[in-house]
């Protein structure tokens, strides 16, 4: 199965732009510039709001913050490549769905558990194991979020490579 091809209701393969420059096409780049962008937006937002949580819950250093930035970073750079195969192996609409899913539910965990960290404020000197497995959980589902971001800029950025070379052919 190639790049640009999804598989119709008659199980047969069928490209999803055609290349023409039909009003569908014009139609369906919009909706996937606008999602992309959408989706960028979101997660963007989430990196710079998880900083100013990490600082609000430890205000005297900015280390909860870099800790978060470094582990989010290490993760794309360490599972970046077999994020890349995955999406390579899979169809374009499992790739979706678990894109999705996996940021969806990422974000779900770290939020709860920002806003346990958040509401409770005096964890960390009454308990700080569970302070500390708080921030773990926040920092895993925050690389979590990265790697399906990844997968789903991968995802959509090789369906505009596909069909701009189907353009120029």
């Amino acid at each position: 199965m190639e790049a640009g091809e999804w598989v119709g209701s008659g199980g047969h393969l069928v490209p999803l732009l055609d290349g023409h420059g039909s009003d569908l096409d014009a139609s369906l780049l919009r909706r996937l510039y606008v999602g992309h962008f959408l989706a960028r937006w979101g997660a963007r937002m989430w990196d710079f709001s998880v900083g100013l949580y990490m600082i609000r819950i430890w205000p005297d250093s900015l280390l909860f913050a870099a800790v978060y930035g470094v582990v989010e970073c290490s993760s794309v750079a360490v599972f970046g490549p077999m994020v890349g195969t995955l999406v390579d192996r899979l169809t374009y609409l499992q790739v979706l769905g678990l894109w999705l899913l996996v940021q969806s539910l990422s974000f779900i965990v770290a939020g709860v558990s920002v806003t346990a960290l958040l509401v409770f404020d005096d964890l960390k000197d009454k308990s700080f194991p569970v302070f500390v497995l708080l921030v773990s959980v926040t920092n895993v589902s925050g690389a979590l979020a990265a790697l399906s971001t990844l997968a789903g800029t991968i995802l959509i950025e090789r369906e505009w490579y596909t069909n701009h070379n189907l353009q120029l052919t």
